[in-house]
């Protein structure tokens, strides 16, 4: 019975464990979510992938290094709920994207700026989350 006991706290505390690592990684605390920086820009590739969806997007930023973006969004299925779809941007689209920038702004492996997603103004025009210039990505 007592080594009954103590399996099942072994099994609780390591599924707890392991639980970590993944709230970890949904986090966006490396993520200024107190500005937001506009990128004008042409779409470069759009990932409609687990965990998160992302856009590169080569442009003009409102604030640092103009160039490439690789902009972090949330999960596909969250989209969904805020009214994306998996077709609503294609390379080569002219749009205007709103990021919180990472806090320490580092070059990325292949270049680019890293961001998190506010908002998009698409090429029609229409518009995707918050394109006010305010406000914290991801969980919108």
């Amino acid at each position: 019975m007592l080594v009954a006991k103590f399996t099942k706290l072994h099994v609780i505390a390591a599924l707890l464990l392991a639980a970590v690592p993944a709230l970890a990684h949904h986090s966006t605390a490396a993520f200024d979510n107190e500005k937001v920086v506009r990128i004008e820009g042409t779409v470069k590739q759009f990932r409609w992938t687990n965990p998160h969806a992302s856009i590169k997007v080569e442009g003009d930023a409102s604030e640092g290094p103009d160039g490439l973006w690789t902009v972090e969004m949330t999960a596909p299925n969250s989209l969904l709920l805020q009214g994306w779809k998996r077709t609503s941007i294609k390379d080569g689209d002219k749009v205007v994207i709103f990021v919180n920038p990472l806090k320490n702004a580092v070059t990325l492996n292949d270049g680019s700026q890293g961001g998190l997603y506010v908002g998009i103004v698409l090429a029609d025009g229409s518009t995707l989350g918050q394109t006010d210039g305010k406000g914290a990505g991801s969980a919108n």
